[in-house]
């Protein structure tokens, strides 16, 4: 029952939709020997950069191919009882993350102080004219969403290139799961 496992098998229907997928392998050997593979296996790709510590890494673009919209992917390993649990988080680069949850704030402060002040001024029977920004920062945190999928869009060849050499690194007898295996 085991095969080789394409990154695209492993995601499921819900990761498309989601900013930053989760993909979940389990991998036979300790899990310093599959860091120990990914890191050999990098050093023979100029296309990838990796950061490696002892059960994590971090694989991103080359600072010459990186643009704004280009993706990480953050591995960290773990025992379990069939060997290697690997679980990958893919998302954009810290910086684009923070400045992403910076401008889901910037939205969400001025919608919670307008739907106090208006449920103030229904309450005291005055037109509720404030609760109009309820409606606003939710579109504006809708349209925030949406631009993550242009950014997906647009980095899809790097994702590919990043879950490529996960799957690479992977051996024969890997599979893909849907959660975490027992310790």
């Amino acid at each position: 029952m085991h095969a080789r496992v394409e990154h695209t098998a492993v995601s499921s229907a819900t990761s498309n939709l989601k900013m930053r997928p989760v993909y979940k392998w389990v991998s036979p050997g300790p899990p310093e020997e599959f860091i120990q593979r990914l890191c050999q296996l990098i050093s023979f790709d100029p296309a990838v950069n990796v950061q490696c510590g002892r059960r994590h890494a971090t694989l991103s673009i080359p600072e010459e191919a990186r643009h704004t919209w280009s993706p990480t992917l953050d591995i960290q390993v773990r025992p379990c009882s069939q060997g290697t649990y690997v679980h990958c988080r893919l998302g954009p680069e810290p910086q684009v993350w923070t400045f992403f949850i910076f401008l889901y704030g910037a939205a969400a402060v001025p919608a919670l102080i307008g739907s106090m002040y208006g449920l103030s001024q229904m309450a005291m029977g005055k037109p509720p004219w404030a609760l109009a920004a309820v409606p606003i920062g939710g579109l504006v945190c809708g349209l925030i969403y949406l631009s993550s999928f242009l950014g997906k869009g647009l980095g899809a060849v790097q994702i590919h290139q990043l879950l490529a050499v996960v799957d690479a690194t992977l051996s024969v007898d890997a599979e893909a799961v849907e959660s975490a295996p027992a310790e």
